[in-house]
């Protein structure tokens, strides 16, 4: 088997969080009097950090609205983020498989490692990741390569034994500048067609499809 380790994004990659996020984002919005975009604008700033996506949705960068925006978004997501997350039908199992053939399992995504452990601890599944980094444990986020690099450096395995799996072109930008395979799932808003603009092993429907045509 190439690939001894297989880091995953997480949202929209492993797991379906588009409600708790539209509520989070749609919470901080009303809460200081900004409008608030349709479903498909917010959707499409998911891989964004907070900042990034306040900042698209508020037409400028104003650091103080967009601190303020943040605090409420992370404040309500503490209520309903991790009750309202739900796994993809086939992740718990396509992890499983690979920890059984041997696979270690990490996860790189602009989400708070603490929320994505509460996930997998809902489910009692947390034994099945061997590793998590969040955004709260980078200085520079995705695409910027640095989280995906650090968790490599974490399994000491070398890149050419790494495999990513995203559903975002940030994923796959993320890949591309840390030297590392890219495999594209397709349960995000990237199409197949803006993945082809990007290195690839292959592109892939969801992580079912991904675990029969690259393993």
């Amino acid at each position: 088997m190439k690939y001894s380790v297989c880091i995953f994004d997480f949202d929209l990659t492993l797991a379906d969080s588009i409600a708790p996020i539209l509520d989070c984002f749609k919470f901080a919005l009303n809460a200081h009097g900004v409008k608030v975009p349709s479903d498909d604008v917010i959707v499409k700033t998911i891989g964004l950090t907070l900042e990034d996506a306040f900042e698209e949705f508020l037409g400028e960068k104003n650091d103080e609205m967009i601190l303020k925006l943040s605090d409420t978004y992370r404040k309500r997501a503490d209520e309903v983020m991790t009750p309202l997350t739900r796994f993809y039908d086939d992740t718990l199992g396509v992890l499983q498989l690979l920890k059984n053939a041997g696979v270690k399992i990490g996860i790189v995504s602009t989400k708070r490692a603490y929320r994505i452990r509460e996930v997998f601890e809902r489910e009692n599944n947390l034994s099945v990741v061997d590793k998590i980094t969040g955004i709260d444990e980078v200085s520079a986020c995705k695409p910027d390569p640095e989280g995906l690099e650090k968790t490599v450096l974490y399994f000491g395995a070398p890149k050419e034994n790494v495999l990513y799996i995203g559903d975002s072109y940030i994923d796959a930008l993320t890949a591309k500048r840390a030297g590392i395979d890219f495999c594209a799932v397709l349960t995000g808003t990237t199409t197949k067609e803006e993945f082809l603009n990007y290195p690839n092993v292959a592109i892939c429907s969801n992580l079912t499809q991904m675990l029969k045509q690259v393993f």
